[in-house]
């Protein structure tokens, strides 16, 4: 059973992309043949929110943070940005594209704001980044958005619409600190009973779990609005046209500001990731709990987009890696 369930995550987590446009194409389908299926299972989306949330704070390690002092410069180069530029680089672009569309707008904002996720730690690893700081920076910025997500999405969301700030700060703790008090129980147990070696074996399927949660939840919130947006083609159009300008935006000023101050490849791709990869799981659980449902699937598409653009930086890393190091790409080789 356990050699099943680790060949199953490790299948989620080599095959995202793919998983993810069928979930979305199956999602959009079912629920333009059945309208009925989605809005009868809303009521499990809590009990998916909480699949999603809890075993990717398993995998946060606070100890880690001590290492942060050491390394100012750069943690604070992707926070910073992170919390800062890249909400208002959201509200530019919805202010833009999107501002008859309100919902598709805070949508946006909040992709915006919300901390980066777990895997861009892999993600900098498959692209020889530096892993450490992209842990650090991962564990900081759940810290941070507890107080800077509910801080953004009432001055910049709040244009589009009526915000409780009080409400969004109930969200986020609900959706953030327990499941990371949780996690954090969770881990301690794990490592007092089976030790570290046996964490660090499990951890990678975190990741994969999460995600059933995340999927799961996908197929409810994009099956009960399917037939709306059959109808609609236009809102696909869009969706896609700020995100093509958001990614990769995030990604040219991470490099920008890296070479700036002088980084190394390593920690130059451990921020870009930081910084452009979002936490969509952070997002879709706000939205679920807290907006309509065109919002929350504005959060259920942008995955896709997200992850072409991870992708394809991971697949044009060691030209990237080269280019930095100021070589010829062929002298390198």
């Amino acid at each position: 059973m356990s050699n099943l369930f680790f060949t199953f995550t490790h299948f989620i987590n080599r095959n995202v992309i793919r998983v993810l446009v069928s979930v979305i194409c199956f999602s959009t389908l079912f629920g333009y043949l059945y309208p009925g299926v989605g809005r009868v299972l809303q009521p499990f989306s809590p009990a998916c929110l909480f699949v999603m949330l809890y075993p990717m704070m398993i995998g946060l390690e606070f100890a880690e943070l001590k290492q942060a002092l050491t390394r100012f410069k750069v943690i604070a180069l992707a926070i910073g940005v992170n919390f800062t530029i890249s909400p208002l680089l959201a509200f530019l672009l919805a202010n833009t594209f999107l501002s008859s569309y309100p919902e598709f707008a805070v949508g946006l904002i909040l992709i915006g704001t919300v901390p980066c996720a777990g895997m861009v730690v892999t993600w900098t690893g498959m692209s020889r980044g530096s892993v450490p700081v992209a842990l650090l920076v991962t564990t900081l910025s759940y810290l941070t958005g507890i107080f800077l997500i509910p801080f953004w999405m009432t001055l910049l969301a709040g244009k589009y619409v009526p915000i409780d700030p009080l409400g969004m700060m109930k969200t986020v703790v609900s959706i953030i600190v327990i499941p990371m008090l949780l996690g954090t129980i969770t881990r301690s147990i794990i490592l007092k009973k089976y030790g570290r070696e046996f964490f660090l074996q499990i951890k990678p399927n975190f990741p994969a779990v999460s995600s059933l949660g995340m999927y799961v939840l996908f197929f409810i919130s994009l099956s009960a609005q399917s037939r709306q947006l059959v109808q609609h083609p236009d809102y696909l159009l869009k969706l896609i046209v700020p995100a093509l300008f958001f990614y990769p935006t995030l990604f040219a000023l991470s490099a920008g500001l890296s070479r700036l101050l002088n980084l190394g490849y390593q920690d130059m791709a451990a921020v870009s990731f930081s910084i452009a990869g979002k936490n969509l799981a952070i997002s879709l659980a706000i939205a679920v709990l807290f907006f309509s449902p065109l919002t929350v699937v504005v959060v259920a598409i942008m995955p896709l987009v997200q992850v072409i653009f991870m992708a394809t930086y991971y697949k044009l890393s060691h030209r990237i890696q080269i280019l930095w190091s100021g070589l010829p790409y062929k002298q390198a080789n």
